[in-house]
């Protein structure tokens, strides 16, 4: 005896389902990708060191040209003071933090193992404050890029202009930039994303400036209309297995 489903198996067979869609689809409205020491820990600043210009899992800017040995200690990881101390980070996740002078051309960056893909749109933030004798006017970029050979293609990027806020707060700033929604055949898709942050400008004034980060992020969100194509092709699949149902 061949066993048909009832509609109310078949019903709650059609629940199960859109609950298992609107569960993916909610994952998939925010997913964060794979930055590799995205707040600075690692390696660790030993201690009675004031920094150092390690950084792991990040590539720096090469050097243009400076007097040996020096443009290498323009970036690096220090620890963030203790809680009630000058320059404590209020909300920095973890114990350290990276610099970078403001230099212009001074930068990190990283391939991340995430690849773009079509129909997707990538936000990339984190925190930044200044230090130093950073001047209103002195300019940070941040973006998100791929490769085409061996050239780096900005997909999206932001501008950050210090303001007298950004030397003198106490919490990192929260910044961001995004790419929009990668488009079907674009010769970003399946390439690796990468992130860049990287001082646009020289300080404005004399004195040692650089700025501080943290807490870099970069999270793939799915347009609307991707949604709406798996969504409807799960209801077209629903209507005709009613439709088999009904015909038996």
């Amino acid at each position: 005896m061949h066993y048909a489903p009832t509609w109310n198996a078949s019903g709650l067979w059609l629940v199960s389902r859109l609950v298992a869609i609107g569960a993916a689809t909610a994952v998939a409205q925010a997913a964060s990708l794979g930055v590799l020491n995205p707040s600075f820990e690692s390696p660790t600043v030993p201690n009675g060191f004031p920094a150092i210009t390690l950084i792991d899992s990040w590539q720096k800017t090469p050097d243009p040209g400076f007097p040996p040995g020096q443009w290498d200690q323009l970036s690096g990881l220090f620890e963030n003071a203790a809680v009630g101390q000058p320059r404590h980070i209020g909300n920095a996740d973890g114990n350290q933090v990276a610099f970078l002078f403001a230099v212009q051309g001074v930068g990190i960056s990283q391939q991340l193992g995430d690849t773009f893909a079509a129909g997707v749109s990538y936000e990339l933030s984190l925190g930044i404050r200044g230090g130093g004798a950073l001047t209103p006017g002195t300019t940070f970029q941040i973006g998100l890029f791929y490769l085409d050979g061996s050239t780096p293609v900005t997909l999206g990027s932001t501008t950050v202009t210090a303001t007298a806020e950004f030397a003198t707060t106490t919490q990192l700033i929260e910044v961001s930039a995004t790419t929009g929604a990668v488009a079907p055949g674009a010769p970003a898709v399946g390439k690796n994303i990468g992130v860049q942050l990287l001082a646009a400008s020289n300080n404005g004034a004399a004195g040692i400036a650089y700025w501080e980060i943290d807490k870099v992020a970069v999270t793939a969100v799915p347009e609307p209309e991707t949604y709406a194509l798996a969504f409807g092709g799960a209801l077209l699949g629903v209507a005709g297995w009613r439709r088999w149902q009904r015909s038996r």
